[in-house]
């Protein structure tokens, strides 16, 4: 097998920089990568793949070699390496990496998504290269694989049966220099306005893999030298919540149709390895602090308990319904790369995992104070359902009219009045207020360390989807 080092140095492509990510099918380190979510090349040329699309575009060569003396410059970029940083954001499921390409022989690769400011600053001077007018990406060859895909939403018909059937192709990789083949799949992959719409011929329906376009991008050349610097590393993978947890339990609702991830509710009872625990009740959210006996006497008997050997989706004979749509309840037992799942898709109502939650309850301290997250995210929304609004008093430090992006505030007294008004919706928790006489609900997002649905959220889906752990 070649050093990382060396198999980096034989992918001659005319590369300046790119950077993207890859995610783990597996808890053994077998790596998917993904296309780059930018490359940009020595001649000038710019390929962007994110949610956006997938475009292409080119800057000058004096913007060129100016990028490239600076990422010279940059001692994160010195040499091929496997980095960890102190923190960083989660990838779902098995977990994943993200990794910056310096030029032809450098290759930075780290678990999950950094959280770190010299990370940051690399993508930041590179997305300054962005131009702002692409054009729809246009390879002259595409190598790409077919799977069955759910109808669900939109269906686009397939125009060229006669020519590249579908059908049948199984894991077979397929490979077309065909301008309009390449144009459908690009667009229906990475452009289309409802993402990746079901692709229709003969009654069944498809999605495109894209694996690569010669002469612009080959994400599996670059696989195996990262798989080979996880090999070597302490074997992170980026997967789960880096939050502390010792256990936690909650649940959430599927949106009508029960199609994606279900929206999550804060967890009812939160556990943390160093005994601080936060759950909810009917008045609100509370935080206290576990004796270090009992805490000891909790891990003891969680190592021990059967349902969480692994994740897994447990069979539930006429348990009780979650949510309108269906839902999911799950126990969630340490965090990150150690993190494991036990999910249900009714209440039990009775059995091993009502004696686990009971025995999580038993935790709850008779002393206890309110609880007041560091930081808490949330989205607008107009309206006011379910609850009369209250008169929002942080208009000049945090003003709401006009924000149709993600709003998150630290204010400690901003915080504890979201959290003090707060009450569950139809599966998520929101808080209504009023601003200069229009109504708002403020609808939970996250809060750092303690309610981080996006990663659980998709990974209680895949779940559901497998029955199981990769």
């Amino acid at each position: 097998m070649l050093a990382p080092a060396t198999a980096v140095a034989q992918i001659r492509d005319g590369n300046v920089v790119e950077y993207g990510i890859g995610t783990f099918n597996d808890a053994e380190g077998s790596l998917v990568m993904w296309p780059p979510k930018v490359k940009i090349f020595r001649d000038g040329r710019v390929l962007t793949i994110d949610e956006k699309g997938a475009r292409q575009s080119r800057i000058d060569i004096g913007r060129v070699a100016d990028l490239e003396r600076d990422l010279l410059r940059t001692p994160l970029l010195q040499t091929t390496r496997w980095i960890e940083f102190a923190r960083r954001k989660a990838m779902p499921n098995a977990g994943g990496i993200s990794y910056i390409r310096s030029g032809e022989d450098v290759i930075v690769a780290t678990p999950g998504i950094p959280l770190d400011s010299d990370w940051n600053a690399v993508i930041d001077r590179i997305n300054s290269e962005r131009p702002a007018t692409p054009t729809p990406f246009r390879p002259q060859q595409l190598r790409f694989y077919v799977f069955d895909w759910p109808s669900v939403f939109e269906r686009v018909a397939w125009p060229f049966a006669s020519t590249v059937p579908l059908k049948g192709r199984g894991e077979d990789l397929v490979s077309t220099s065909d301008p309009a083949v390449i144009a459908f799949i690009i667009d229906a992959t990475y452009n289309a306005k409802i993402s990746r719409p079901a692709v229709e011929e003969s009654g069944a329906f498809y999605q495109f893999g894209f694996m690569s376009a010669p002469g612009w991008t080959d994400p599996p050349a670059i696989q195996g030298c990262i798989e080979e610097l996880h090999r070597v590393s302490p074997q992170h993978r980026g997967a789960g919540v880096q939050d502390g947890n010792l256990i936690e339990y909650g649940m959430g609702g599927f949106a009508d149709g029960g199609h994606g991830p279900p929206m999550l509710y804060p967890p009812e009872v939160k556990v943390y390895n160093d005994g601080r625990i936060v759950f909810g009740t009917q008045e609100g959210y509370w935080q206290g602090t576990i004796k270090p006996q009992r805490l000891e006497r909790l891990k003891r008997d969680l190592a021990k308990n059967d349902l969480l050997k692994k994740s897994q989706l447990l069979p539930v004979k006429n348990g009780g319904s979650i949510s309108m749509h269906g839902g999911v309840a799950y126990i969630r037992y340490r965090d990150a790369d150690d993190e494991i799942i036990a999910a249900v898709l009714s209440h039990p109502r009775r059995g091993p995992y009502v004696r686990l939650l009971a025995r999580i309850r038993e935790e709850i301290p008779e002393t206890y104070s309110r609880f007041r997250p560091k930081e808490i995210t949330f989205r607008l929304y107009p309206g006011s359902t379910w609850v009369a609004p209250v008169e929002w008093p942080f208009s000049a430090t945090t003003p709401l009219h006009d924000h149709s992006d993600l709003i998150t505030i630290t204010d400690p007294a901003a915080t504890a009045f979201v959290i003090d008004h707060s009450f569950g919706g139809f599966s998520w928790t929101q808080t209504n207020v009023r601003e200069n006489g229009t109504d708002y609900e403020i609808i939970f997002e996250s809060a750092p360390g303690w309610y981080e649905q996006e990663i659980l959220g998709i990974t209680l889906d895949n779940l559901r989807l497998l029955g199981s752990e990769p």
